[in-house]
C-alpha cells in the first residue's frame, strides 16, 4: 500500500507540472501572436479573434488565460519589452571594458529594435496605450520594467564613471537622456526617415552623446544665463 501511494503521489505532481508546462507553452504562444498582430494592426486593431487565428487555436482558448483584450495586449508588451531587455543584457554582458558595454548597449538596442521594428515601431507611435497614471495599479509592472531599463543604462554608466573613463556626473540623468536618444533614434529609422546601417547611427548616436555638439577649440561659445535668460560669452 505504501509503495503505491507513493507512485500516486508522484503521478499527481507529474500531471501538475505537465498542466503547468502547457499552460506556460500556451500562454507564450498566445502573447508572441499578439506582438505580431499589434506590430500589423496596432493596438485599436488587435481583436482576440486575429490573435487566435494568429495563433491557430479557437477563440475560446485565449479566454482561458485572459480575460480580456486589454489584459492580453498589456501581458503581451510586457513579455515583448522583457524579451527585449533580457537579450539586450546577454548582448552587454559579452563584453567587459566599460566604454565598450555603452557602445555595445547603443548598438544592440538598436539592432534588436530594428528586428523587432513593427512591434517597437506601434509601441513608440502609440504611447497613449501606456500613458495611465504611474500611480494606477495597472501602469505599475510597465513603470517597473522602465525604470529597471534605466538602471541597467545607469549602472552601465556608472561603471565607466568608477574606472575613470567617463567623468563623474548625474549618471541617472545621463541614463534617461540616452535612453530617449535610442528611441529617437529608432523612430528616425521605423518612419524610414534614414536608410543608414544600424553601426553606422550607433556611431553617429554616441558620437552626440560623448562629445556633444559644441566646437570646443572655438573658445568664443555663446550660451544662455539660466538665471538672467541673457546671452552671454563666455
Amino acid at each position: 500500500m505504501k509503495y503505491d501511494c507513493t507512485v500516486s503521489h508522484m503521478t499527481k505532481n507529474s500531471a501538475i507540472k505537465k498542466e503547468d508546462l502547457l499552460r506556460e507553452f500556451r500562454v507564450r504562444e498566445i502573447l508572441e501572436a499578439a506582438c505580431r498582430v499589434v506590430a500589423q494592426y496596432g493596438f485599436q486593431g488587435a481583436t482576440i479573434d486575429r490573435v487566435a487565428e494568429e495563433a491557430k487555436i479557437a477563440k475560446g482558448t485565449v479566454y482561458l488565460y485572459f480575460h480580456n483584450k486589454d489584459e492580453m495586449l498589456k501581458a503581451a508588451v510586457e513579455q515583448g519589452i522583457e524579451n527585449f531587455t533580457t537579450q539586450l543584457r546577454a548582448e552587454v554582458a559579452k563584453v567587459r571594458a566599460p566604454l565598450e558595454k555603452l557602445c555595445r548597449l547603443v548598438e544592440a538596442s538598436l539592432k534588436l529594435s530594428d528586428a523587432h521594428r513593427d512591434f517597437f515601431k506601434t509601441l513608440l507611435l502609440e504611447r497613449n496605450f501606456l500613458a495611465a497614471s504611474p500611480n494606477h495599479p495597472e501602469a505599475a509592472l510597465m513603470l517597473d520594467l522602465h525604470l529597471a531599463h534605466i538602471r541597467f543604462i545607469e549602472e552601465t554608466i556608472q561603471e565607466g564613471v568608477g574606472a575613470g573613463v567617463f567623468r563623474p556626473h548625474n549618471t541617472e540623468a545621463a541614463a534617461f537622456a540616452l535612453n530617449e536618444a535610442i528611441r529617437g533614434c529608432f523612430q528616425q529609422r521605423a518612419l524610414g526617415l534614414t536608410a543608414r546601417p544600424v553601426a553606422e547611427d550607433a556611431d553617429i548616436l554616441l558620437d552626440i552623446f560623448f562629445h556633444g555638439v559644441l566646437n570646443y577649440p572655438n573658445r568664443n561659445v555663446t550660451r544662455i544665463s539660466h538665471n538672467t535668460q541673457e546671452e552671454q560669452v563666455s
